[in-house]
């Protein structure tokens, strides 16, 4: 794998060297694509993918993607033009649904839905992996495995006859895995969850991304409860008619085989983006008995990120930081104390604001994080510009990113055994990790065997 050295002002592969990924001369850091056994397949519950991005078309298995948005089982946006799925390898699933018995009836209407007859769509129902829906899962993707590459230049936009192809440098932690996209909405269904982590089961992921949390009724308590309503649930005071005991069964069942499956493969979860103690759901689930990953973010210094939770995480990884000014703590840019001496405390931590934030990949043209300033879709005949392929990203997602990747290039290199568990992995990740600050002994940041957390501040 060629890599080109990032642009002199800005490395925006920092927090891969940050973490003992690459040099800081953006080269692989003692391993070589060669040296990749088997690539690791990383399922990600997420927004759709842009999937034709330059830096991410190598990297999704596309005949897998599946969206559960459009249509309650699940449709095939990598497949439209096919008159069926085709037959899948699947993996053991049965065994976590013992107990389970919502969890289990949708496990078998699921293997139905994928046998080898099934059309990729139903009926006219179309995927719905539109860009305009697919920002956030795109700079997911990128972190975890985008592949550096060098895209055609539309005639449209060349600036001379040698002006034909375009340098996109841009690398994931692990540029040698596969991603499948898990593409879900954000209404409080327990159903669709349940099946997006049973597709990822069965398809035999090594690593599962949840880079977001669940919007479970009854376990996301309100942060303010009048004094006649503590004890009741969010669920309960907000539906609209009583729950029914089928609908909490499934919420219920959704914990457990969260569970049941990190016990397989991990799970690695956002923590949050509020200062949530202990990690939003399901972060939270994770113990040390278990193999769910809770992730929090630092910044490019080493500091805990201004809104990552700091209480019983499983690890750190880098992300952007942002500024906070409130009765726990002031951390305001040196960009806002030029611009407004006035009012800026004397207790300012400037020192511990980072103003480098993490790039991922975007989705191309007007769509996504970043807009083009063309008009117009995008060019059939390749890229019109550098700039609307990648984006600012940043919270515990990207962090969480970081760490799926992590775990996907430790996998592929042999680092993990093949015989390892969700809690075997879980205790590798762990024992991979370095304090990024002397000060905060609790932090732990996986980095590659034999290398130091490089903090940064360019």
């Amino acid at each position: 794998m060629t890599q080109q050295a990032a642009a002199p002002r800005y490395n925006s592969l920092w927090h891969l060297a940050a973490m003992g990924v690459l040099t800081p001369e953006n080269l692989p850091n003692g391993w070589h694509p060669d040296d990749i056994r088997t690539p690791a397949r990383v399922a990600v519950i997420d927004t759709s993918v842009a999937m034709n991005h330059p830096n991410l078309k190598d990297a999704i298995k596309q005949g897998l993607a599946f969206d559960l948005f459009s249509t309650r089982l699940g449709a095939f946006p990598g497949l439209q033009a096919q008159e069926s799925i085709g037959s899948l390898t699947l993996s053991d699933a049965p065994g976590l649904v013992a107990g389970l018995p919502g969890c289990k009836a949708l496990l078998g209407e699921l293997i139905d839905r994928l046998g080898p007859d099934q059309p990729p769509c139903h009926g006219t129902v179309q995927p719905a992996t539109s860009p305009v829906f697919s920002g956030h899962g795109t700079a997911i993707a990128g972190l975890i495995g985008a592949r550096p590459t060098m895209a055609s230049m539309s005639k449209a936009f060349q600036d001379g006859p040698e002006d034909t192809t375009l340098a996109l440098p841009y690398c994931g932690v692990d540029p040698t895995c596969e991603i499948i996209p898990i593409s879900t909405n954000f209404d409080t269904d327990p159903e669709q969850m349940i099946l997006a982590f049973l597709y990822a089961e069965l398809v035999g992921a090594d690593v599962i991304v949840l880079p977001r949390g669940i919007p479970d009724p009854f376990r996301a308590e309100p942060e303010l409860y009048a004094q006649e309503f503590l004890g009741t649930t969010l669920g309960e005071l907000t539906a609209p008619c009583p729950v029914s005991e089928a609908h909490r069964a499934l919420w219920a069942e959704l914990a457990e085989l969260i569970v049941k499956i990190s016990m397989r493969r991990p799970v690695v979860c956002a923590a949050g983006n509020e200062l949530e103690e202990y990690g939003i759901y399901p972060a939270n689930l994770a113990s040390d008995d278990n193999g769910v990953i809770s992730v929090g973010a630092v910044n490019a210094k080493g500091w805990p990120c201004s809104y990552s939770p700091t209480s019983d995480l499983t690890v750190w990884a880098p992300s952007s930081d942002a500024e906070r000014f409130d009765s726990g703590e002031v951390r305001l840019s040196g960009a806002r104390m030029i611009a407004d001496k006035r009012g800026i405390p004397d207790s300012n931590q400037i020192e511990r604001f980072s103003e480098i934030e993490i790039i991922s990949t975007d989705v191309p043209g007007r769509g996504g994080y970043s807009t083009t300033p063309y008009e117009g879709p995008e060019p059939e005949d390749g890229v019109r510009e550098f700039g609307s392929y990648f984006c600012r990203f940043g919270g515990t997602s990207a962090a969480s990113a970081v760490i799926g990747g992590f775990l996907a290039l430790g996998r592929g290199l042999g680092r993990i055994p093949d015989s390892a568990d969700g809690v075997a992995i879980k205790a590798w990740l762990i024992a991979q990790c370095v304090p990024p600050q002397p000060s905060h002994p609790e932090l732990r940041v996986p980095v590659m065997a034999g290398c130091k957390w490089h903090a940064t501040d360019l």
